[in-house]
């Protein structure tokens, strides 16, 4: 390989393979006909199967870790970020936000501070808050697993300026709640805000965008709610597909845990998480088994060449 791929990173909380009946599992009531065309299906049992084709590939990971009870935000992500089985330390799986222990891991072992400290340019997409920006800061608030991260390889967030900037976008990937907040940021569609991820990835290495309103959807099982976010994802994605070359990007699409998948439950299920891979190098990842997986196959994409050193294109 002449190159270094690029690298964009979609992480969808709670997005897990549910139960073949729409009346609980809005994957399949929902209109995505980007990862339609890439995956051809949304037949849970297809996904089970695995998927791939010219186009694409989806594999089911393990969210469970090998431990007893329902996956869990703090070890999940933990688990998926930095590739270290978070549950199997902590023997059990932790629910909301890391504890000490984990952030340590994240700091250290997280994708972000990783590709960071070997020389690659990374980049974490979602736009802060201007006031809950020194709340993080100085740890008033709890810090979510992204937010260590960011903290550890930038020393801070993006903030309304990059949206303004076009080089940002808040979780819910229109700024709306942005502008609720009182920032004077414009309101997108969902579709420009995957326009504008691809833009921040042209000129990195690694990029991270994080989307949670599914995992809420999820807890207070609304098919509606549910069914829209999943279709501004869709949409998000076929941004990003009308923005980048995939014979150098490799786009990645997965999750923690399920749960937005099967809405009989509040909770959170022990289904398998799709890994969408599309664009160059997918095929790298076929053979993953578990969320751990995936963080140590990106990183050894993008460092294996010139001695741990990523190509400048």
């Amino acid at each position: 390989m002449g190159y270094a791929p690029r690298v964009i990173f979609i992480f969808i909380d709670g997005l897990g393979i549910g139960p073949a009946d729409p009346e609980v599992n809005p994957l399949l009531v929902a209109r995505m006909p980007t990862l339609a065309s890439w995956v051809g299906t949304t037949d849970p049992d297809a996904w089970l199967a695995g998927v791939s084709n010219e186009r694409a590939s989806l594999t089911p990971l393990d969210a469970t870790l090998g431990v007893d009870g329902l996956p869990q935000s703090a070890t999940g992500q933990t688990s998926l970020y930095a590739g270290v089985n978070a549950a199997e330390l902590l023997r059990r799986h932790m629910p909301g936000y890391p504890n000490k222990a984990l952030q340590a891991i994240l700091a250290t072992r997280g994708v972000l501070p990783t590709l960071v400290r070997a020389g690659c340019s990374a980049a974490f997409v979602n736009a802060y808050t201007f006031r809950r920006i020194p709340e993080y800061l100085t740890r008033r608030r709890p810090l979510s697993a992204t937010t260590v991260m960011s903290l550890a390889a930038f020393g801070g967030f993006r903030t309304s300026e990059d949206v303004r900037r076009g080089e940002a976008v808040f979780h819910d990937l229109t700024n709306r709640g942005l502008r609720r907040r009182g920032e004077n940021v414009p309101v997108i569609e969902p579709r420009e805000a995957g326009e504008i991820i691809a833009r921040v990835a042209a000129v990195h290495h690694f990029t991270l965008f994080e989307y949670f309103l599914t995992d809420l959807a999820g807890h207070r099982q609304r098919m509606h709610r549910a069914t829209l976010y999943l279709e501004d994802v869709d949409e998000m994605l076929n941004g990003i597909r009308s923005a980048v070359d995939f014979a150098r990007t490799l786009l990645i699409v997965t999750s923690d845990h399920g749960n937005v998948e099967d809405l009989s439950t509040r909770g959170h299920t022990r289904k398998p998480v799709p890994l969408i891979t599309v664009g160059t190098e997918r095929e790298r990842f076929r053979g993953l088994t578990s969320i751990t997986d995936v963080t140590p196959a990106c990183v050894a994409l993008l460092l294996e060449d010139e001695r741990g050193r990523v190509k400048e294109d």
